[in-house]
């Protein structure tokens, strides 16, 4: 642990706290954190946000919901954010606790050199990275690993990013003072398979952004006719649009509910993957181009429009780290069908319909019986929005900083 002097140049524009101000903010601190039962340090603190403006979906909105968190903690940590892109610092409120430090985009530079120099200059008492582990660090280190979906589906995965990420990911874990993940699923599956202490990993579970939240359906239903010209009832999913995702199967059985007679559109948002051919191939092939509709990345405001729009929201991913789609619909008071064998039991908790997502029957039915069903809308909507309370930012900025203090006290 430092003392509470100003932080080192590091990069394009560094705010320092100084003086005064972080005096009276350690005594705030002090007294806040020991009514809440947290740790009472003053810490400097080095986080990896390369995601953030990456259109990387889960990655990007964790660290998003991170930065959310921790600044509405009252405490004088100082905090340094290696960025890549130029539009984080734009558009990620933070206050001047926060320093913004950019590094090269590129990966190969950014790892090897921008990083490892970043942080011998400004000295944090803890490194915070997302996978991988820059080398050569003297500081204590927490790696975020969300899940190991490249070790378990690597036919997902270009060669280069599979063979990097087995490689990589595997020494960071083992490298690592602490692993911070968002499931126990999860906590339980990267011990499990490379041979880490289970006590080394910690889980803390996101929180959902204030912006989803339920609202009114016809109104945004007008507002995405107007913006996107989608004017049916739909049904809705939301995630990157790769084969993981179990996008194939989810459209053949979407199809032979049409076939059966609902006339509710299929809208998949997302941002294309490495391997999203084989999802459009299977709506050519099924003649669905006009039941199945997909914006791509759409804006975060008018995300939270969709999850309001929609009749119920369909993620019958094979695999998650968390699912934080799921918990973003159930926040907004949309029904929610997920399916089971990962984390997505863990993160549903009884509020949503489940299926095997290995079954095209078991998607079939689930929709048909939430379309066909104002009453079963109705209690998932309910039940997810008691659930989605469970999830909070005050939470997950606790846990968070509980990791970082264990590895300074």
């Amino acid at each position: 642990m430092r003392t509470t002097k100003p932080a080192a140049r590091a990069g394009t524009s560094v705010n320092c706290i100084l003086g005064r101000d972080i005096t009276q903010r350690a005594r705030f601190a002090d007294s806040a954190g020991k009514s809440l039962g947290l740790p009472c340090l003053t810490m400097k603190i080095a986080i990896d946000v390369h995601s953030l403006e990456s259109q990387s979906a889960g990655n990007e909105t964790y660290f998003q919901q991170l930065l959310s968190s921790l600044v509405k903690k009252n405490n004088a940590n100082q905090y340094s954010l290696l960025y890549t892109h130029a539009a984080a610092p734009l558009n990620t409120p933070v206050d001047q606790r926060f320093n913004w430090v950019a590094v090269s985009p590129n990966r190969v530079r950014r790892i090897l050199f921008d990083l490892p120099r970043a942080l011998r200059r400004i000295k944090p008492d803890v490194c915070h990275c997302q996978y991988i582990r820059p080398p050569g660090l003297k500081c204590k280190t927490v790696v975020s690993i969300h899940d190991l979906a490249f070790e378990h589906f690597p036919e997902t995965f270009s060669m280069v990013q599979r063979m990097a990420m087995k490689t990589l990911v595997r020494q960071a874990a083992m490298r690592a003072d602490r692993i911070l993940t968002i499931s126990h699923f999860s906590a339980d599956d990267i011990s499990r398979t490379y041979g880490v202490p289970r006590e080394k990993i910690s889980v803390a579970y996101p929180a959902v952004s204030p912006a989803f939240q339920p609202g009114d359906k016809q109104k945004a239903r007008i507002h995405l006719a107007a913006r996107y010209k989608l004017e049916n009832e739909f049904l809705l999913y939301v995630g990157r649009i790769q084969a993981r995702k179990n996008l194939v199967q989810l459209i053949e059985a979407y199809a032979r509910v049409r076939q059966r007679g609902a006339t509710a559109k299929l809208v998949i948002v997302g941002k294309s993957d490495y391997d999203s051919k084989q999802v459009f191939d299977k709506i050519a092939d099924l003649g669905l181009h006009d039941a199945v509709f997909s914006p791509g990345y759409v804006p975060q405001e008018d995300l939270p429009l969709f999850y309001q729009g929609a009749e119920a929201f369909v993620f019958p991913s094979f695999f998650e780290g968390f699912g934080l789609p799921v918990l973003e619909s159930m926040a907004c008071g949309t029904p929610a069908i997920t399916s089971v064998g990962s984390s997505l039991e863990e993160l549903a908790g009884g509020a949503a319909l489940l299926v095997d997502p290995h079954s095209v029957d078991s998607m079939v039915n689930a929709m048909e019986r939430v379309l066909g069903s104002a009453d079963l809308r109705a209690d998932l909507a309910a039940r997810g929005l008691g659930r989605s309370a469970d999830f909070t930012i005050e939470n997950f900025a606790g846990q968070v900083l509980q990791v970082y203090a264990s590895l300074v006290r």
